[in-house]
């Protein structure tokens, strides 16, 4: 697995070194042209000088003696030394005056010359590179015009961008290591907030969903992943106190029909002469108790586990509901309810017809268990929303109930006592609906009347 400060620095370090090694090159480059420039100007400066000799001609020294110009030119200190040359030739191209420091070496003289000037780069027989500018220069109407050059040798300069080169060589190399240096130390001071969360999140167990992630010094980049994570850790922490509740519950279903028995059967053993009819009639009510409550509990995980072999198809939804209503119809008679079916016979949806079924028939069989002797339970089912309506007085809930009323093994406290009910007919219609990938909302109307729906999935 790649982690990030490895892939930011796969990314951010040749980028470095680029920009580095650009910088140089342009340093280096804008730094030669200065040179060329600064090369070129001094050839100018020297043209015009030899210029100046070719016309004057003579010249006059201290003692009153004519003295030919261009010698005195020549015998400048600068052209006894290496660095600084000229070369004068006929108009057919014969050298006629060089500079003692040429020796009898000749500058390159190019093809073709202009009063202007031609400038170009030469090497000497001696492999010293010069900057050179030729050019002619014109005499009287009756003399053919002089052509003449002089060279600056480039040694000097080039030795400069020798030594320029190498320090940006040893100047870039060092800039990049203290870039890299400074780039690994800043990622890993800007992704230690990341390392904290990791940390935190690998030290919590199931004992300390209680705490949060900090959300102060948290950059914003990483700040809506703490959100969620900490929204997460909110939603564990309700999970996980739903199951503690929820194994509470169990031990408490389990034991009380498991104490049943045994005390039922410890008195049996013991005195079997006094045993009756009934003493088996209740081993058997609390063994039937048991075996419903596992059956649902078998129930409830097989639908946790349907969500992903959910089989839709299209349903009419009236006939699944009457078949319903008729599964609960003798219990509704022995407790005196009516049904108020309000279903639309045109009424279909795309669905599992077998978990819609199972959700239905514990909806219904919830209204007729809990709602009051004698009264109405209205069943709606049309093709507006919701899904599936169930209406039922309901006078002992309050509105504080709600929110626990599809939690497993939860009843009122009135009728936790009643072995007939296992408390997890609305657990498992709510999960047959997340398994559809529906949701159930219950609400609690101020008339008293339970109203529960079953919507589709937005």
């Amino acid at each position: 697995m790649r982690s990030i400060r490895a892939q930011l620095l796969q990314w951010l370090l040749p980028g470095i070194v680029f920009v580095c090694v650009i910088a140089s090159a342009g340093m280096y480059y804008s730094a030669k042209q200065a040179m060329d420039a600064d090369l070129d100007a001094q050839l100018g400066r020297l043209a015009g000088s030899a210029r100046l000799a070719l016309r004057n001609q003579t010249t006059i020294d201290l003692g009153g003696a004519r003295v030919p110009a261009l010698r005195a030119f020549l015998a400048k200190e600068e052209f006894q030394q290496p660095g600084q040359y000229f070369e004068l030739w006929s108009s057919a191209g014969k050298p006629e005056r060089r500079s003692l420091n040429l020796g009898k070496a000749d500058l390159p003289r190019p093809s073709e010359l202009t009063r202007d000037g031609t400038r170009y780069d030469a090497q000497l027989e001696n492999g010293e590179r010069v900057r050179v500018i030729a050019m002619q220069y014109p005499q009287s109407t009756n003399n053919e015009p002089l052509d003449f050059a002089v060279a600056l040798s480039r040694s000097e300069g080039e030795s400069r961008l020798s030594r320029l080169l190498a320090d940006l060589i040893i100047g870039g190399v060092v800039c990049c290591a203290m870039l890299c240096l400074l780039l690994i130390l800043a990622l890993r001071y800007a992704l230690r907030p990341l390392e904290r969360v990791g940390e935190q999140a690998a030290a919590m167990g199931a004992n300390s969903l209680h705490e949060r992630f900090a959300t102060e010094a948290i950059p914003s980049e990483i700040a809506p992943i703490v959100t969620r994570l900490n929204d997460l850790m909110s939603r564990l922490e309700q999970g996980f106190e739903r199951e503690r509740r929820f194994s509470s519950d169990l031990a408490h279903e389990l034991r009380t029909p498991l104490a049943a028995i045994r005390t039922t059967s410890e008195v049996a053993a013991k005195w079997p002469d006094q045993s009756s009819l009934d003493d088996f009639h209740d081993i058997t009510k609390a063994a039937t108790h048991l075996q419903q409550t596992v059956d649902s509990l078998l129930l409830l995980s097989r639908i946790d586990m349907a969500s992903a072999n959910v089989s839709l198809q299209s349903v009419v939804l009236r006939p699944l509901i009457e078949e319903c209503v008729s599964l609960h119809t003798p219990r509704a008679q022995q407790r005196d309810l009516t049904f108020n079916l309000q279903l639309d016979a045109a009424s279909d949806i795309e669905t599992d017809p077998s978990l819609l079924r199972i959700i239905a028939s514990n909806l219904i069989a919830n209204a007729t268990e809990y709602a009051p002797h004698g009264s109405e339970i209205v069943i709606i089912a049309t093709n507006d929303h919701p899904i599936l309506r169930i209406e039922n007085l309901a006078p002992d809930l309050t509105p504080e109930d709600i929110p626990r009323l599809f939690d497993r093994l939860w009843r009122k406290d009135a009728t936790r006592n009643d072995s007939s009910h296992s408390g997890l007919g609305l657990s498992i219609a709510s999960s047959g609906a997340q398994a559809l990938g529906c949701t159930l909302h219950a609400e609690l109307l101020e008339t008293g009347t339970l109203q529960i729906s079953l919507f589709p999935e937005k």
